[in-house]
C-alpha cells in the first residue's frame, strides 16, 4: 500500500511539481521550435521531455521510486553534499 506523501521530505510544493513543468517545456520546445529544422533532435527533445514529465507524475501520484528519483538520491545529491 502506498502512503502519501511518498517521501518524508518532498522535493517541492504539491501544487508545483517542478519536473513536470520542465518536461512540458522541453517537450513543447522540441516539438514547436526544433522539429521543423532538425527532426531527429526535435523528436528526441519531445520524447525526452515527455519521459521527464511522466517520471514526475508517476513519482508524485503513486509514490513509487522512479529513475530520476534514484539518480538524484544515489548520484546527484551525494555530489552536492560534498560541495557544502
Amino acid at each position: 500500500m502506498v502512503k502519501f506523501p511518498a517521501e518524508s521530505e518532498p522535493d517541492g510544493d504539491v501544487s508545483a511539481p517542478h519536473h513536470f513543468y520542465v518536461g512540458v517545456i522541453v517537450a513543447v520546445f522540441g516539438f514547436a521550435s526544433v522539429w521543423d529544422l532538425y527532426p531527429v533532435t526535435g523528436a528526441a527533445l519531445t520524447v525526452g521531455g515527455s519521459l521527464i514529465l511522466l517520471d514526475d507524475v508517476v513519482s508524485h501520484a503513486f509514490g513509487i521510486p522512479t529513475p530520476l528519483d534514484e539518480l538524484w538520491k544515489r548520484v546527484l545529491f551525494p555530489i552536492m553534499q560534498k560541495w557544502e
